[in-house]
């Protein structure tokens, strides 16, 4: 899944090797560490997302209520 923002991309997939989280890949550490600022947020040679975390599902949908709350359109 990939969700944009103003300020952001996130690129969001499963993590089969660690079940129940989702790695969420970003173009922003920024953003990442505004949404799951507990996290640690690694770096990745993806160059349009160069920035990962792995969240479990319930922080992954906590931000996507910040994200959703921000909406100003």
């Amino acid at each position: 899944m990939v969700i944009e923002t103003a300020t952001a991309k996130f690129l969001i997939e499963p993590t089969p090797k660690m079940e129940g989280l989702v790695s969420i890949y970003s173009n922003s550490s920024e953003e990442l560490h505004r949404f799951f600022g507990s996290l640690n947020i690694h770096s990745n040679s993806n160059l349009d997302y160069p920035f990962l975390v792995r969240a479990s599902k319930e922080e992954f949908a906590h931000a996507l209520i910040i994200m959703v709350k921000e909406l100003d359109y």
